[in-house]
């Protein structure tokens, strides 16, 4: 009896997790091209390069066009996705979808019949055109730009008069930081060298021949910075290193010769068998933290090693070597999240080190934050980052699923499922969900909602199916077994559309199994909602003007503003509505009436967001000093300190340094600060006893004993 219910409840149990996913698509190998809104995505076939769209439905997942196929990437415009595309009548040119059959068309037909002007997949947007690429007869290969309609479909300039095009296909790396595009240009006088352009044909100009002649500095790996756009390039003294750029021709200077002479340091040599050597890419691209940029480079002497800049040649120095050898450390920072007042990251040899890594963005900040046992599988620590991009205001922001990131690594369990809140303690597995040694991660794939994670993951019984987490072992369950019994359904997570989870994976009954089809978990879900970007306070007046921003807002209600005269007992004085649902930058103000004369000293702020789902987030606290708005302080916010240092600083202007010391004098910690007020952490880790924690300015200096429970 005891068996046919443990039968019965099985059967229930595999009934409620299949009812939670529905087949939308069958064999058609759909991988995911773009989030049109939040209610329509287009797909791509593998198979055929067909266009589809999906709203997470059954019905509403269709072929847009018989004969229209996607060739290469694209860029979304105004709600409609501008790609690069074929059709018989045609050849290759320029498309557009806006997730309906008779919004799928083509914008132009620059060169008319079937030969094609073959748009790359290289584009850019900048005030409101998509730019790109495309070859024809008369012009060759040269920049065009489109609107969406064909008759702002235009060529910006012929570069090279003539048939001679200005470069090869996807070799231009077109870059927008939104005032400008930057991009490389081939000419027989300069060779590959940087140019700029606003849109018209009389502003698209050569902005620095930095290998002077006709040798090439092939400046490519664009990113914004504040008011600068950082870049890796060569001459004919520096070997390739790092640039940047303000936008004009003087204003094209190298950062730092960082490997000195003709080397470069974005390479190091590998020995690939004994007397051959090939150069390695160490430098990717650039990690953002605190206003600084984090990036690999070799110098010649350290190898591979973490670099840090804050955009001049004196603050770009050598901030950590983690190995010795190659092994993973050009990627490391592409998988680094940001915390408070820390970022992490992975570190591996693939051989006897496999690590995670903090750094507070100083040198003795940056340590091993916890190892894991070496594995013959070489499975590294992966974070899984949920990162949100505003192409506006080219800002990332790291939300967190109840103050936590989940990440895969191999401890004792195998290669599992864990999460941290960025602290020892707090970093554990979640669940062992193949017993044993055995690896219950095997194929990373994820997407974050506030309901929890949904990822791939094989339990040795059902194969690589999809689960969820909400960071709890109970609540870390399989939702389906898709491919049944053993076989490995192999999950890809896509996107979050009309509140369905949209995921491909393989169910196995046709007759080529490698045939993948589209599905949905059904429900209502929502993406996490994004960080703040900022939030500020000053004197207006005999008011305080506060002010914030947000990226992006989902399903957000209103803003609580609150204040305080301790920081710790809060009244609230007003609310602001929010956006609701937006993917543009919003900005709000807030005005506290008549403070500057009430009497007080200093006042506290903090923002407090909720959700139409009523859920709430607490912002970080800001200060403003009323009487002596010159002077400065800094307050601890307990003493003793109970767990970590916490501090409120007020008041602050220009460079200031904090240390903490022990009692003998040595130094513990130490940090310089620009302009930096309100509550931080300090990231240290201190055993019990007496400290002195002492801030300098320029003329000034304060210090504080505390005792450490």
């Amino acid at each position: 009896m005891k068996a046919q219910l443990l039968f019965l409840a099985i059967i229930f149990q595999c009934a409620n997790l299949k009812a939670q996913v529905t087949q939308i698509n069958s064999n058609n190998s759909l991988y995911a091209a773009v989030q049109l809104n939040s209610v329509k995505s287009i797909f791509v076939s593998n198979i055929d390069s067909s266009i589809w769209t999906t709203d997470g439905t059954p019905a509403g997942t269709f072929q847009l066009s018989e004969t229209i196929k996607a060739v290469l990437g694209g860029e979304l415009l105004n709600g409609n996705y501008i790609f690069a595309g074929i059709s018989l009548n045609c050849g290759t040119e320029i498309f557009i979808t806006d997730g309906s059959k008779g919004g799928t068309k083509i914008i132009k037909d620059i060169i008319p019949g079937t030969t094609g002007s073959a748009p790359d997949a290289d584009m850019a947007i900048l005030n409101g055109y998509v730019y790109f690429t495309a070859a024809t007869p008369l012009e060759g290969r040269e920049l065009w730009r489109t609107d969406g309609t064909a008759g702002n479909t235009s060529l910006v300039k012929d570069i090279i008069p003539g048939a001679t095009g200005s470069n090869d296909p996807n070799k231009y790396d077109l870059f927008s930081n939104g005032t400008y595009l930057l991009f490389d240009v081939k000419t027989v006088a300069e060779g590959n060298e940087l140019w700029r352009s606003d849109g018209t044909s009389a502003n698209t100009f050569l902005l620095k021949d930095i290998y002077t002649g006709p040798l090439s500095s092939n400046p490519n790996k664009f990113f914004p910075f504040n008011s600068m756009v950082l870049f890796a390039a060569t001459d004919a003294t520096h070997g390739e290193e790092i640039w940047k750029t303000d936008g004009t021709a003087g204003g094209i200077v190298l950062l730092k010769d960082i490997y000195a002479g003709v080397d470069s340091s974005t390479y190091i040599p590998v020995e690939l068998f004994p007397g051959f050597t090939i150069p390695y890419p160490v430098f990717s691209t650039f990690h953002l933290f605190n206003n600084h940029l984090f990036f690999m480079a070799n110098d010649g002497v350290n190898g591979s090693a973490i670099w840090v800049t804050d955009g001049t040649t004196l603050n770009t120095s050598l901030l950590k070597v983690t190995l010795t050898d190659t092994s993973l450390n050009s990627f490391l920072l592409l998988d680094a999240i940001n915390l408070p007042g820390k970022f992490m990251f992975p570190v591996s040899n693939l051989k006897d080190r496999f690590e995670l890594w903090q750094s507070d963005g100083t040198p003795s900040g940056t340590v091993l934050f916890k190892s894991f046992p070496v594995n013959t599988n070489n499975n590294y620590p992966f974070i899984y980052l949920n990162y949100s991009y505003d192409s506006v205001t080219h800002t990332v922001t790291y939300p967190l699923y109840n103050g936590n990131f989940f990440f895969s690594a191999n401890g004792t369990e195998g290669n599992e499922l864990w999460k941290s809140n960025g602290t020892p303690g707090g970093t554990i597995v979640v669940k062992d969900i193949n017993p044993g040694a055995a690896d219950g991660i095997v194929n990373p794939s994820y997407l974050y909602t506030t309901a929890g994670l949904f990822f791939a993951a094989d339990d040795g019984v059902h194969g690589n199916e999809l689960w969820k987490s909400d960071g709890t072992t109970l609540g870390t369950t399989m939702v389906a077994d898709i491919f049944l019994n053993a076989h490995n359904a192999d999950p890809q997570l896509f996107f979050i559309t009309n509140s369905k989870i949209i995921f491909g994976a393989t169910n196995g009954p046709d007759p080529d199994s490698t045939l993948r089809d589209l599905w949905a978990v059904d429900g209502n879900f929502t993406p996490l909602p994004v960080q703040l970007l900022d939030f500020t306070v000053k004197p207006n007046a005999n008011n305080a003007l506060l002010q914030w921003s947000t990226s992006q807002e989902i399903n957000s209600k209103e803003f609580t503003i609150q204040s305080s005269d301790d920081a710790q007992h809060w009244r609230e004085l007003g609310n602001v509505p929010a956006a609701g649902n937006s993917s543009v930058k919003n900005n709000y103000s807030f005005t506290d009436v008549g403070i500057i004369n009430s009497g007080k000293t200093i006042f506290y702020y903090r923002l407090v967001a909720t959700d139409i789902d009523g859920k709430t987030s607490i912002s970080n606290i800001i200060s403003l000093k009323i009487s002596g708005i010159q002077k400065w302080n800094i307050q601890l916010f307990s003493n003793p300190v109970h767990d970590n240092v916490r501090v409120i600083l007020t008041g602050i202007t220009g460079l200031a340094e904090l240390s903490i010391n022990d009692m003998a004098g040595k130094t513990l910690y130490k940090k310089q600060i620009q302009n930096q007020n309100g509550q931080f952490s300090i990231p240290v880790n201190l055993q019990s006893g007496m400290y002195i924690m002492v801030i300098k300015t320029n003329n000034e200096s304060k210090a504080i004993k505390f005792l450490k429970e």
